[in-house]
């Protein structure tokens, strides 16, 4: 399980948490750096399928931006 990283508008970030939250088990989500709106997504072990569906819808909503080779 390796986490991933990704950009969010800082307003978004409670609607973000709220939302992975009703996914109980889905994946844990971290805030990373706030006043850059990181945060850090980390699948629980067998739902990273699932957890790719719903990272693309709110990616498509809420304009998510991944951050490859985040450190």
């Amino acid at each position: 399980m390796k986490p991933r990283f990704f950009r969010v508008d800082r307003s978004q970030h409670a609607y973000l948490t709220f939302i992975a939250e009703s996914y109980e088990g889905l994946c844990t989500v971290s805030t990373v750096d706030n006043a850059q709106g990181i945060i850090r997504v980390l699948p629980s072990e067998g739902q990273e399928q699932d957890l790719e569906g719903l990272i693309c819808a709110l990616q498509e909503e809420i304009g998510m931006e991944e951050i490859i080779d985040y450190q």
